[in-house]
């Protein structure tokens, strides 16, 4: 049987006076290069969501958050890697800290929801499920995507959650 290569992750979108914390990721980045999302990275062994969400936010943003909710969770299998990802969307309220840019990583902004979605090189699989993540009345959302190569996506698919 072949072994199959999964991560663990998640993106926060961190909200502050009406606006959204988005990262550009660096073009020089392997996985997504030049592509926007929120800050977000890996969950380690045996940690929590929330846990390595705050983890993470605080290593790449260096920003405290709370209030955090799961609003979309999925799937991505990216062909040219052979890897999946199972993702986790999460909303956060700022809470303290000053922001602090890592150009390694890319160049962390705030933006207004009708920003991001208009933004070039956008994640492909946000085009689709950034509508739950800004509601704050919306179920938790459940999807699976296929990327091709880099931010190629040739499927998306709503799972039914009945």
């Amino acid at each position: 049987m072949k072994t199959r290569k999964i991560s663990v992750a998640m993106e926060c979108f961190i909200k502050k006076d009406g606006k959204y914390l988005m990262l550009h990721r660096n073009p020089k980045k392997k996985l997504m290069p030049d592509v926007w999302m929120a800050p977000g990275g890996h969950i380690e062994r045996n940690e929590g969501l929330f846990e390595a969400t705050r983890r993470e936010i605080m290593e790449e943003t260096g920003l405290k958050i709370k209030n955090l909710k799961i609003k979309v969770t999925g799937n991505a299998y990216l062909k040219d890697l052979d890897e999946e990802l199972f993702f986790h969307f999460i909303t956060a309220d700022y809470d303290s800290g000053e922001l602090k840019q890592n150009p390694e990583d890319g160049e962390l902004i705030w933006l207004e929801p009708e920003e991001i979605v208009n933004l070039d090189n956008l994640l492909a699989e946000l085009h689709e499920v950034l509508n739950y993540i800004f509601d704050d009345d919306s179920d938790i959302v459940s999807y699976k995507a296929v990327y091709e190569k880099g931010n190629k996506m040739t499927h998306f698919e709503i799972e039914s959650n009945q």
